[in-house]
């Protein structure tokens, strides 16, 4: 095996449905190619971080590719700004920012502003605001998101979140985490910039609020070639997914179509795996939408797109020498609405590895399966020792 495909179902696994006779939309769903990569080759499920931890998509991510977040993780916003194409600079703070709608109590009614299509002209009004010497930078993003860069003398990025990640209560006040006098006068800057785009977005529903969070300065990573040997590429369509690949020196691919969104286009993603097969090693291909209709509640949805995940995939069977990986950077239940610490499935497939008697994708059919029950950062090793590239511990 000389290629990797890595594919990541954003939010694939779930809960059981009642609705489903409590099965979950995976187990659910019609997915023949799903289970043929079963079927072929080893599976098992990953906890992304740890047992019991619920991960975010931005610190699972940097596991399932072997980073320790505990090591390389500063904040979300870095990874979100990189995706959309902002440049950060030595001593820039950014955040990953929800266009919301709020009452005029500041109570939070949407978090995500009925998934407003597009934050571009909420971007373009507030892009270029200063306050007491700093200047706030705003790019939109996928839906609803938008990049926030604060730019200035004297930040720190150890302070808390506006978000409160639910609706129903009101935006928070940002903090310090610290004592510095860093961290007091980011907050104040930051807390005056946002009553300042309150006051701006008053009148352009549904978005009336930034809800900022995942404060973070860049990190310095070491490459994914330097770490893997690996000449990697990523095709996503959501700009975090582009920015973690940039971060760690993975070509970001243009697919025409791929919007991150329940309508984009799985078939361009897989072609451009196909066309680009010969000029990498490593695909990094991410597909978000399950995530965001279980967030929504909306597990038919969820249960149809997963369906589409899998017809899309037929042309990689056609592949020669590659080493097909299908995993999910988290559970999201469709019941609870978020992110859950419950281990998703895993399958490998196209290798010399040893299969098992697991046939169907699915988190209880792949729990049964010969890879056992591992953790995020153990699956790229095991990746590296089946391309035949794993180095020798010992004599």
């Amino acid at each position: 095996m000389n290629k990797v495909i890595f594919i990541i179902c954003d939010g694939l696994a779930d809960r059981p449905i009642p609705q489903l006779r409590d099965k979950t939309p995976l187990e659910a769903a019609d997915t023949p190619n799903l289970d043929r990569l079963a079927k072929g080759g080893i599976s098992g499920l990953i906890y992304p971080i740890d047992i019991g931890i619920r991960p975010g998509s931005d610190t699972s991510h940097l596991c399932l590719f072997g980073y320790d977040p505990k090591i390389y993780y500063s904040g979300r916003g870095p990874f979100e700004v990189a995706g959309i194409g902002m440049e950060l600079q030595d001593g820039d703070v950014a955040f990953r920012a929800n266009m919301g709608t709020v009452d005029k109590d500041l109570v939070i009614v949407d978090r995500r502003a009925g998934r407003v299509q597009s934050t571009e002209k909420y971007a373009q009004i507030l892009n270029g605001t200063e306050i007491d010497g700093i200047k706030f930078l705003t790019k939109a993003g996928t839906g609803h998101r938008l990049g926030l860069i604060m730019r200035g003398i004297g930040l720190s990025a150890n302070i808390s979140d506006a978000d409160p990640h639910q609706n129903g209560v009101k935006v928070l006040e940002v903090k310090p985490l610290d004592n510095s006098s860093q961290a007091a006068f980011t907050t104040g800057v930051l807390n005056k910039f946002l009553k300042v785009a309150y006051q701006k977005l008053a009148n352009l529903p549904p978005a009336n609020y930034l809800l900022v969070r995942g404060a973070g300065k860049l990190s310095k990573f070491p490459s994914f070639q330097d770490k893997y040997g690996l000449k990697a590429c990523c095709i996503a369509g959501a700009g975090l997914y582009k920015g973690i690949a940039r971060v760690l020196g993975m070509q970001v691919l243009a697919v025409e179509e791929a919007t991150g969104k329940p309508d984009t286009n799985i078939n361009n993603k897989i072609k451009k795996v196909v066309q680009e097969y010969n000029n990498f090693d490593f695909f990094y291909v991410h597909i978000k939408a399950a995530d965001s209709l279980a967030e929504d509640g909306n597990w038919q949805a969820k249960l149809k797109f997963i369906e589409k995940i899998d017809l899309a995939l037929a042309p990689l069977f056609e592949l020669k020498e590659a080493l097909i990986i299908v995993t999910a950077d988290h559970t999201t239940s469709s019941e609870a609405k978020i992110h859950t610490a419950d281990p998703v499935p895993v399958t490998i497939y196209g290798g010399r590895e040893r299969t098992d008697n697991v046939e169907k994708f699915s988190e209880r059919a792949c729990a049964k399966g010969g890879l056992g029950h591992i953790k995020g950062l153990d699956l790229m090793p095991v990746i590296i020792d089946l391309l035949g590239k794993s180095k020798l511990y010992g004599a």
